[in-house]
């Protein structure tokens, strides 16, 4: 029993002196957290919290720049200069919206800088239908846009409008006022005839439907009558202003008697203009029209390519034109088969 308390006694005075004693402190070094590759989920968390906060930064302009000329670009940084675009006929807007909203826009715009804005040459119906979605609540943060690699002056940005448009083709009309804006920066027919490739004749027509009075030219823009039958009767009449709106509102009331209301060259009471040819196939295409015009159970996406293939000859489009705007699927891209040499 002594020898236990003993013990005891020794173990309480040894543990004294060791709470007497001062502790040394042995300095510990900084661990340095580097981010590795390899480091997994849990440390790039930790490495997160402990990372001093970003400085923010002033966003740029919402464009982003995928090759040379070829950008993304806001909505809003687009302007439409309507004082520049001679189209007046747009079409089914809304149609086109939904289009893009489904598939996106396959055609890019076309325009030049101007400071932070971008002006529109190419795609004001593309535009419009953007600009119809996003008032509808649509989100469509970025549209293709290609812009002019080298700076152009009024007259050939005027004169790529009959040169290079990739979408809806313009009509006679907006076509001749396109003319009408060559002639005024003092070109010559032949002038035009060399730039734009088109046949004399053809450029000639147009000039001639510049010349026509504003009520017939509302007519053709409100399509109660061809800018084709206008022509012919302009022709006939040999440029008789008062004499060729005369027969465009005959011709009118003619169409409308027999339930159309479109007039074209049939329906023009000039001899001149009724003992011309119109063309056997137009002719015979034309009157395909007028029996499915207003009938049930037709197969309406036929019936407008017959539509489309009779305006655009009205229009003065030529064969090529009409085989690459209607029946060219621009999205297909053919198979590159490998010879024996390529696939070894």
């Amino acid at each position: 029993m002594r020898k236990v308390k003993n013990q005891k006694q020794a173990a309480s005075k040894k543990a004294k002196s060791i709470k007497k004693q001062p502790l040394k402190q042995t300095p510990m070094k900084a661990k340095v957290l580097t981010p590795n590759v390899s480091t997994d989920s849990t440390t790039k968390d930790a490495l997160k919290k402990v990372s001093p906060p970003e400085v923010k930064k002033t966003a740029p302009l919402p464009t982003t720049v995928l090759k040379d000329n070829y950008i993304m670009v806001s909505p809003s940084l687009i302007t439409a200069d309507e004082q520049i675009n001679p189209r007046f006929e747009y079409g089914d807007i809304e149609e086109l919206m939904n289009s893009i909203l489904e598939n996106g826009i396959r055609n890019p715009l076309k325009g030049y800088k101007k400071g932070e804005q971008i002006i529109l040459k190419d795609g004001h119906r593309r535009m419009r239908a953007v600009n119809l979605a996003i008032n509808k609540g649509h989100q469509i943060e970025r549209v293709p846009v290609i812009l002019e690699q080298q700076s152009l002056n009024e007259e050939e940005r005027t004169l790529e409008f009959l040169i290079y448009n990739d979408g809806k083709p313009l009509t006679m009309l907006e076509q001749s006022e396109v003319i009408k804006r060559l002639l005024n920066f003092g070109w010559k027919i032949t002038d035009v005839v060399k730039r734009t490739g088109k046949a004399r004749g053809y450029i000639e027509n147009l000039i001639m439907l510049t010349n026509t009075s504003m009520k017939v030219q509302h007519y053709i823009k409100e399509g109660k009558i061809s800018a084709h039958a206008v022509i012919q009767i302009m022709q006939a009449v040999k440029g008789d202003l008062d004499k060729a709106t005369t027969e465009v509102e005959t011709a009118i009331k003619k169409a409308n008697e027999q339930g159309k209301e479109k007039a074209t060259p049939k329906h023009i009471e000039t001899e001149q203009v009724k003992n011309q040819s119109y063309g056997k196939f137009y002719k015979w295409a034309s009157e395909i029209a007028d029996k499915i015009a207003g009938k049930k159970g037709i197969l309406k996406d036929r019936e407008d390519i017959l539509g489309k293939l009779l305006v655009s000859f009205e229009n003065g489009q030529s064969a090529s034109q009409v085989a690459e705007t209607f029946f060219t699927d621009k999205n297909y891209k053919p198979e590159i088969k490998l010879t024996s040499a390529a696939k070894k």
